[in-house]
């Protein structure tokens, strides 16, 4: 039962950002590690090239930073849940495929028990046939009947 509640909880939607409790540690860890390169990226542009003071440096940082985060987590946002759409897709395409090959297989059973109960019924007809005439010119007849099917449920139906 436990299993049924972790599986409820990490399916659950996070409300603030929308997207599935299970992908939360993944994408802070991606988002973190993204946010933390860009940083350093501007810190490193910001001190190197620039004769700015550093009040100006810093503004320019946070600018940047800032900008990039709320981009960052938009994207991050967008791509989970167009990957999650993406699999919630394809497991509807496997759930399909996979009632078209059970009912494909279904169907071909149907046929083939049919057709076995056509080839029985011709042999029993044809050895009934066979015995009746010998029955009626007086001829003993000790031919064995057909053999039963292989199938018990083909005898019932």
């Amino acid at each position: 039962m436990d299993n049924q509640k972790d599986y409820d909880r990490d399916n659950e939607i996070v409300p603030f950002i929308g997207i599935q409790r299970k992908y939360v540690n993944i994408a802070s860890k991606v988002y973190s590690i993204l946010f933390l390169g860009y940083a350093a990226w501007i810190f490193i542009r910001k001190f190197l090239n620039s004769s700015k003071i550093l009040e100006d440096r810093l503004e320019g940082i946070w600018a940047h930073l800032a900008g990039f985060s709320i981009v960052e987590g938009v994207v991050m946002i967008a791509i989970i849940q167009i990957g999650d759409i993406a699999m919630y897709l394809t497991s509807k395409f496997k759930m399909k495929v996979k009632k078209q090959v059970e009912a494909a297989e279904a169907k071909g059973r149907a046929e083939g028990e049919a057709k076995g109960r056509a080839e029985n019924y011709q042999l029993w007809a044809a050895w009934n046939e066979r015995r009746m005439g010998a029955e009626i010119k007086g001829i003993p007849f000790n031919e064995p009947p057909p053999e039963p099917p292989q199938n018990l449920n083909d005898m019932q139906n």
